[in-house]
């Protein structure tokens, strides 16, 4: 849960928040159950409080706070296998809530754009973290990087190099 507060904390002034979100209540017990009966090994052993920690966080946390920008739905897992209720209630919101409302045609061009770019979302995600033993200085990085571009073939891109034997370099 710290790891997504985060990442969210340094993310979510990019984002608009959702139009709608759809919560579907599983009990952590049948949540538990179900991973097991997934057969993915990775997924057997996952400890009962943990499950239980994040679905109160999302009960007494998320949902009330995403609840100020969004409209919220949410079902126990019978009433959402009603695709026909779930669409009759979709119908009925007015969604009269969050910055929607604000936007014109070029902020959502920009924000087109940049969910577009998978590498810009993704790089929003990047959390900084200084880590001494695998961590390097400014001074480190650039003498490492300038003993690297010495190297043979490595001054220009591939291809542009005489040093290794690139051909016909003043008509690429």
């Amino acid at each position: 849960v710290q790891h997504y507060n985060e990442i969210k904390g340094i993310s979510i002034c990019e984002f608009l928040p959702p139009h709608l979100v759809i919560y579907v209540d599983v009990a952590a017990e049948e949540v538990q159950r179900r991973l097991k009966l997934s057969g993915q090994s990775f997924l057997q052993n996952v400890p009962l409080p943990y499950l239980k920690s994040i679905e109160d966080f999302y009960k007494k946390s998320f949902l009330p706070q995403i609840s100020e920008t969004s409209e919220v739905l949410a079902y126990d897992a019978a009433q959402a296998q009603d695709v026909e209720r779930v669409a009759e209630d979709i119908e009925y919101l007015k969604f009269e809530k969050g910055p929607w409302l604000e936007q014109d045609d070029v902020t959502f061009h920009h924000m087109r754009m940049l969910v577009e770019d998978k590498h810009s979302v993704a790089t929003l995600t990047h959390i900084p973290k200084f880590l001494p033993e695998i961590t390097i200085g400014a001074h480190d990085f650039d003498e490492k990087y300038y003993a690297y571009k010495s190297l043979p073939g490595k001054k220009y891109a591939p291809g542009y190099n005489a040093d290794v034997g690139d051909k016909y370099i003043w008509l690429k």
